[in-house]
């Protein structure tokens, strides 16, 4: 095969005749030649979906690249350590990876429109939503992927078409067939059994009636301009349930969910803004009370496993990617899921957002989880943060 044909394909994306129920994002606006980045993703990855349309938003050029399979293991991995989506290249060569600090840097270098409310309660509660959408959906988002055959041949065909663009179909299965093991195989570190798929499959209709219900009233979930809840919610809700086709039934009853996917998919430029005055809608406490029952704790016991890590490795600088197996529970099922200790980084957001506040702020804060008779889990901090340097993370205790 030719050399040139190993270099990755920088296309604009379209729309594709098996996905006319919702339109592919759009990027008719975003010129090559006047590209401030490049956005390495396929349109099955959730992340992806978040970082894309979150650039979509902003009105920042990009090409978007599809990378295969070869380019993912011999450039992006040497790039950014992992062969993952999504990545970023800037044109001044700097690489980003992981979509919450490919946001953080694109936000400080682009800051209007902000993607963050300047109230407490209603950035605190977007970032706590980022944290649900980034790591509590990707249960559901693969139970249907790998649990249903149709969405499964689905996937299989989309690793294909775009890792391995230029391969007879024949010879391409064998090669990616490995990749679908491999996110098969992250089911039960997750903790999605035949124990809890019931649950997670009632959680699932339930957060879309819920979302439902509030962009009934309103266009996002904090008023007339998307948050970073929006694009983290959207990520799996898009690229994982809605666009598989197994799973498409799940929408035929929550037509405001369609309406909320495709503003994000074709943003309008004269974005509103969000609601006045701090307020939090009351069709969001339904989705706040279900954080606070059911994933809030499992953070509580992964701190809580980190800080005895700690306790036991007090020279250490890092802490392992994983400490063992813990029990969690969603809805009425109880299970044990992995504890990846890269998921408290992402925690840390939401609870440096409180921090962050005032003294009055954080009344306010206190008072409105008091009002809805909710635990305030922020006002304990984490005694040992994690931060992230060259891609990975590290003890910030140890690295000062």
């Amino acid at each position: 095969m030719p050399k040139r044909c190993w270099n990755p394909a920088i296309i604009h994306w379209r729309i594709h005749s098996h996905l006319s129920r919702v339109q592919e994002p759009r990027s008719d606006i975003f010129r090559v030649m006047s590209s401030l980045l490049k956005h390495y993703g396929w349109p099955v990855s959730p992340y992806s979906a978040k970082t894309r349309a979150y650039l979509q938003f902003k009105r920042i050029p990009f090409s978007q690249v599809y990378p295969s399979l070869w380019y993912l293991r011999f450039r992006i991995q040497k790039a950014v350590g992992a062969a993952i989506m999504p990545t970023v290249r800037l044109n001044n060569g700097t690489w980003l990876q992981d979509s919450s600090h490919i946001i953080d840097e694109l936000e400080a270098l682009h800051p209007n429109p902000s993607i963050h409310p300047s109230g407490a309660k209603q950035k605190l509660f977007s970032y706590l939503i980022e944290l649900h959408g980034d790591e509590w959906l990707p249960m559901v988002a693969l139970h249907y992927r790998w649990h249903l055959k149709e969405n499964k041949a689905f996937a299989l065909k989309e690793f294909k078409r775009y890792g391995l663009p230029w391969s007879p179909y024949f010879l391409s299965t064998p090669l990616v067939l490995p990749i679908a093991k491999k996110m098969q195989s992250y089911l039960p570190a997750l903790g999605v059994t035949d124990k809890t798929i019931p649950a997670l499959e009632h959680f699932t209709q339930t957060l879309l009636n819920n979302l439902d219900n509030h962009f009934q009233q309103h266009r996002y979930l904090f008023g007339d301009r998307p948050s970073i809840g929006d694009f983290a919610l959207f990520g799996p809700i898009w690229a994982h349930l809605y666009r598989d086709p197994g799973s498409t039934f799940l929408f035929n009853k929550v037509p405001q969910v369609k309406e909320w996917m495709e503003r994000l998919l074709d943003p309008s430029p004269f974005e509103g803004n969000y609601l006045p005055e701090d307020q939090v809608p009351e069709t969001l406490f339904p989705i706040l009370r279900c954080i606070f029952r059911d994933q809030i704790p499992w953070i509580q016991t992964l701190r809580t496993a980190i800080n005895q890590w700690c306790e036991a490795n007090p020279q250490a600088k890092r802490v392992p990617r994983s400490l063992g197996f813990a029990e969690f529970s969603i809805g009425n099922a109880t299970e044990r899921r992995k504890l990846i200790t890269f998921v408290q980084w992402k925690a840390q957001r939401a609870w440096a957002s409180y921090e962050n506040s005032t003294s009055e702020e954080k009344v306010e804060v206190d008072q409105f989880l008091l009002r809805l008779g909710l635990p305030n889990p922020f006002i304990d901090s984490f005694e040992n943060p994690l931060v992230r340097h060259n891609f990975k993370p590290f003890l910030a205790n140890a690295a000062r």
